[in-house]
């Protein structure tokens, strides 16, 4: 034990230079970096050490002739350096901290030479694991994306770009690209895979984003095969292994694997030992299949974020690297692209607004690089022409005696560059763009000369290709969406070779010689952090292109890549649906086509081609547009629309095709309340919106219920979670009375998750009384699988006042010339909790007044609850207008007059909790006059309050109501003006009277099942077959159906 306890001492303590079994290595380099240790964009070399690559002495060596590529990466070659090792560029290192390794996330022990490390992407790996190695370098990467099995019948994927969040930062979170820690530097997060990437790694992200909408007409589903989508790190807490059953998350760097579809988490070495085949997990039956999705414009396109992304959307540019940052030149716009101006504004715009947040990031890290360092020389390197033009650089520490060989070795790192370093030199930089005016770095000259050549801190370079007087090279083509037995093909091209002819020489390598040439196209694409594609004409000759490409920007030629498309095989078009909203309500279908009609010709905007369901009880429209590029247009029009001094609302809506669910699907469909319970509801979106299919959830601070609810419309069976309080559950309910009954399901199972501050109802359904911070939503989701649906009354609350207060009312509305009248007083409510009458509803329309004077106070449910015990302590010893209420109003029940106590305020219960988990009726197994509490049972429960003291009491559990009546049609005769709630909406009522009845309308609700929920990842979750139905959720139907039959009046 002792001797263990010294190694790990001198583990920590060691910093010395040493040779372990006779194998030489490079020790690690002191980094020269500016005081702040948190800056990734430094990148540092060895000083003149002797260093050894691992195992073999030729990593380096070139396979000539690939244009772009001069080593072939191919993993289908056998070479014994960077193929073998996916790429890395490795060597030995002594490590002065605990470090663990990247591959099987055990420590590396030892005293000196550790492990192994990637001078590009820092990937840390035991030499033991070194032959096992499957995470490709970030220089590779980009080459893999495209999946592609030809020994199965898999349909191969185009690269898919990530839709980036606002810049922020995101802790306990590991950067994709050089696998740091997150920490206090700016960051990117996908919102669809948690993809995650410093700001300064932006450039080197591979673009292999899940693809949430993937329907094709032509597409066989029978031997189809929806395969995993891997992403490494970043796991959820507690994950373990499917395939070893051993934790596999660590805290320690970005390792091991997790599907972004069926959350199956693994080892990686352990994931390659699953199908490829993705069932989609243990909710697969909630979530919708992306193949069974089509959505033209997507939102991310035409949300105006910084790195908006989508087919035919304006690509928005990602901000430079450096902290002194300009705006991007406009980039070229291809075909599918609309040159439209709001669309230009909108990303200049967001894009100044990242530059304000740039410029003041890190302060310390602007002093650190400006101060240079005692014993290392800073070096600003710019990767081409484009990126001087835009000032974007990456920041190189190099020791000062480093040679030129060194420094360049070192930029090429810095820009993720895996290649000869004899094949590029370094340049001063210069305004004129030409090559031959800027002056070459001597090879005699090292890094300490620069800065005294050039009189600045830090020298400012640009990385150059070695530009030789060959005029031919190879390119690689990949097939596209063809099924062919190589991944690619390369193809020798010189200045004269056409595009035509490079697709029959492409098509004979692929084995397609029977193929007409002309009914292929070559499509290139460049894959940075956005997707450009141009369809290239067939004349062009891609040569010269490509030599001017590689002067401006050796990454972005590194990152191009050409692939054949078919002509005559064209996805059928479906009309982009966009929802448009907020418009006046009770008009004439005829009106809402001519409103927006006439908002798009004031701009001389596209029309759209068709009008779909138009919903007039909400004042909104459902337009249809066949042409992609005029939906955007008319999006980026309407946004900024008014109507009558009220903005236009819109939403494009997805487009759910029920041939391609399985027949036991029950898709589920989430409405999200991002203001509820202090905005809990942005980060359940953002879990959410990666559990499932993310065109399956809908923000309801974007058009309410309505666009969810249509895009559902056609399902004949599906299930809504409602993420909210109480008062979001009735209006989802309010909106489905409205427009279900046109649906095919009319009449949806509801679950809910609870995001307010009351939450009675998810406390009566089991599913709890509020949501945490850091709860397991994954189990949540599973607990909708197996929960048992059961019936929820109704009830219609009506109020008509008596026409002497009316007149009244009128009276004083005139003489303050006030412009609301009777016309805005409610009479007519749909009770799903509690109406009460009297102290209570005082309390709760205090609560109200104080929410909407400072709405921005109520942001936690803690705060809230202290807001209603200071209004009532303040009620307390004072005598309240709701002082003796048995004398100002007389109540029936099913008409039969009922005498009332001396009371301060009222309750009709329908469910048994109010208050936030109370329960007013209670249980008494000795009253056998009533029977107990129940929201199916038909009935309404009327309870008694005496006074604040007695709902603390309630509110305590140490008392119970005045159990007062019971029945099912309540009548209520107020004398004078009172304070009355319904479902928690407060306000004053005009003496007259209360009718509650029972409503037609019956929701149907989900119950949470008091059976075990499985545990994710065990083997009954990954190896169930897709046609069965788990005994669980048989017997969860049968618990619903028993409940149905019992429920019934």
């Amino acid at each position: 034990m002792n001797d263990h306890l010294c190694a790990v001492f001198l583990y920590c303590k060691s910093h010395q230079h040493q040779e372990s079994n006779g194998v030489e290595y490079r020790q690690a380099t002191p980094r020269h970096h500016s005081p702040t240790e948190t800056s990734h964009s430094i990148t540092t070399i060895a000083e003149k050490q002797h260093w050894q690559p691992v195992p073999a002495a030729d990593m380096a060596t070139t396979a000539a002739g690939l244009f772009g590529h001069q080593v072939d990466l191919n993993p289908g070659k056998n070479s014994r350096n960077k193929s073998k090792h996916c790429g890395h560029s490795l060597y030995k290192k002594n490590f002065h901290r605990p470090t663990f390794c990247h591959h099987c996330t055990d420590m590396l022990w030892g005293l000196f030479g550790q492990g192994y490390i990637c001078e590009v992407c820092n990937f840390v790996t035991h030499e033991r694991c070194l032959d096992n190695i499957i995470t490709p370098c970030t220089t590779v990467a980009a080459d893999r994306v495209q999946v592609f099995i030809p020994s199965k019948n898999i349909t191969p994927e185009n690269p898919v770009a990530h839709t980036w969040s606002e810049p922020g930062h995101y802790r306990k979170k590991f950067c994709n690209v050089c696998r740091r820690k997150l920490d206090d530097s700016l960051a990117f997060r996908c919102e669809l895979c948690e993809y995650y990437a410093h700001a300064t790694c932006l450039d080197f992200v591979v673009s292999n984003c899940v693809k949430c909408a993937d329907y094709d007409a032509n597409r066989n589903l029978e031997k189809m095969k929806f395969t995993h989508h891997w992403r490494e790190g970043n796991l959820p807490a507690n994950s373990r292994c499917a395939l070893c059953k051993k934790s596999c998350v660590t805290s320690e760097c970005l390792a091991s694997m997790k599907c972004e579809w069926c959350w199956t988490t693994a080892h990686t070495g352990c994931y390659k030992s699953f199908s490829s085949e993705c069932n989609l997990g243990p909710i697969r039956d909630l979530t919708i299949p992306p193949y069974a999705v089509s959505m033209p414009v997507p939102n991310a396109t035409v949300r105006g974020d910084v790195t908006a992304k989508g087919q035919g959307g304006m690509p928005a540019k990602i901000p430079p690297r450096d902290t002194h940052v300009t705006p991007p030149p406009a980039c070229k716009r291809t075909q599918e692209e609309p040159a439209t101006r709001n669309t230009a504004m909108m990303m200049r715009t967001r894009f100044r607004r990242y530059q304000s947040i740039s410029s003041i990031d890190s302060p310390t890290e602007v002093k650190g690089k400006e101060d240079g360092s005692e014993d290392g020389q800073l070096l600003r390197i710019y990767d081409g022409m484009t990126s001087v033009r835009r000032k974007s650089s990456h920041t190189v520490s190099v020791a000062k005696d480093a040679s030129a060989v060194q420094v360049v070795e070192a930029a090429m790192r810095a820009l993720h560059i895996s290649d000869n370093p004899n094949l590029y030199y370094l340049a001063e930089t210069s305004e004129n763009e030409s090559e031959g005016q800027e002056r070459r770095i001597g090879d005699t000259e090292h890094a300490g000369q620069l800065s005294k050549q050039l009189g600045v801190k830090i020298p400012s370079l640009i990385l150059r290709y070695q530009e030789t007087k060959a005029k031919k090279g190879l390119i690689k083509v990949y097939p596209g969406l063809m099924k062919v037995p190589v991944e690619y093909v390369t193809v020798s091209i010189t200045s004269y070779i056409s595009v035509k002819e490079i697709i029959e020489m492409a098509l004979h390598k692929f084995g397609l010689e029977d193929e007409d040439p002309d009914m292929f196209s070559l499509v290139e694409l460049v894959i940075e952090h956005d997707i450009h594609e141009r369809e290239m004409d067939r004349d062009e000759c891609p040569w010269p292109q490509l030599i001017k490409a590689r002067r401006n920007s050796l990454l972005q030629m590194r990152q191009t890549r050409y692939q054949l498309k078919r002509t005559d095989e064209k996805k059928p078009i479906n009309a982009a649906q966009m929802f448009v909203g907020n418009l006046p309500i009770n008009l004439s279908e005829f009106k809402y086509k001519y409103i927006i009609k006439h908002l798009l010709e004031e701009a001389g905007c596209p029309l759209f081609t068709s009008v779909g369901k138009v919903y007039v009880q909400y004042g909104a429209a459902i337009v249809a547009f066949e042409d992609h590029d005029a939906a955007i247009t008319a999006y980026h029009v309407l946004k900024d629309a008014t109507y009558e001094e009220k903005p236009v609302t819109l939403l494009f809506i997805p487009e759910i095709h029920i041939d391609c669910l399985r027949p036991e699907a029950t898709p589920l469909l989430l409405f999200i309340n991002v203001k509820s319970g202090g905005c809990q509801g942005i980060e359940v979106f953002d879990i959410l919106s990666k559990m499932v299919n993310p065109y399956q959830v809908f923000n309801l601070c974007q058009g309410g219920p309505l666009p969810g609810l249509h895009a559902f419309s056609q399902l004949p069976e599906y299930r809504i979670l409602i993420c909210g309080g109480d008062g979001t559950v009735g209006w989802v309910l309010q909106c489905l009375d409205d427009v279900g009954q046109e649906s095919v399901c009319s009449n949806p199972a509801i679950a809910i998750l609870p995001l307010g501050t009351g939450n009675d109802l998810s406390r009566v359904l089991k599913w709890g009384g509020g949501y945490q911070q850091g709860d397991e939503l994954f189990s949540f989701l599973q607990a909708i699988v197996d929960s048992e649906e059961v019936k929820l009354d109704r009830w219609t609350v009506i109020f008509e006042t008596d026409q002497s207060k009316l007149i009244e009312c009128d009276n004083k509305s005139n003489s303050s010339n006030s412009s609301s009248g009777n016309e805005d007083m409610p009479n007519m409510f749909v009770m799903n909790n509690y109406f009460s009458i009297g102290i209570d509803a005082d309390l709760c329309l205090g609560f109200h007044m104080a929410r909407e004077e400072k709405p921005e106070k109520f942001n936690s449910r803690l705060h809230n609850k202290g807001v209603y015990f200071r209004l009532g302590m303040r009620k307390l010893g004072r005598r309240t207008s709701c002082k003796e209420l048995q004398k100002e109003l007389r109540v029936e029940v099913d008409g039969k007059p009922i005498e009332i106590p001396s009371i301060e305020g009222m309750l009709i219960l329908n469910i048994s909790s109010w208050g936030g988990g109370a329960d007013p009726w209670g249980v008494d197994s000795q009253d056998t006059t009533f029977k107990k509490c129940r929201h199916d049972d038909g009935l309404l429960e009327l309870v008694g309050l005496t006074g604040v003291v007695h709902l603390g009491q309630i509110q305590s559990g140490l008392r119970t109501g005045i159990r007062l009546a019971q029945g099912a049609n309540i009548r209520i005769w107020l004398n004078t003006d009172m304070p009355v709630q319904v479902d928690g909406e407060p306000w004053m009522q005009l003496a007259g009277q209360v009718v509650v009845c029972r409503s037609a309308l019956q929701a149907t609700m989900l119950k949470k099942s008091k059976l075990k929920i499985k545990r994710r990842n065990t083997e009954p979750a990954l190896n169930s077959n897709d046609g069965q139905t788990s005994p669980r959720r048989e017997q969860a139907k049968l618990v619903a159906m028993k409940s149905d039959e019992g429920g019934q009046v």
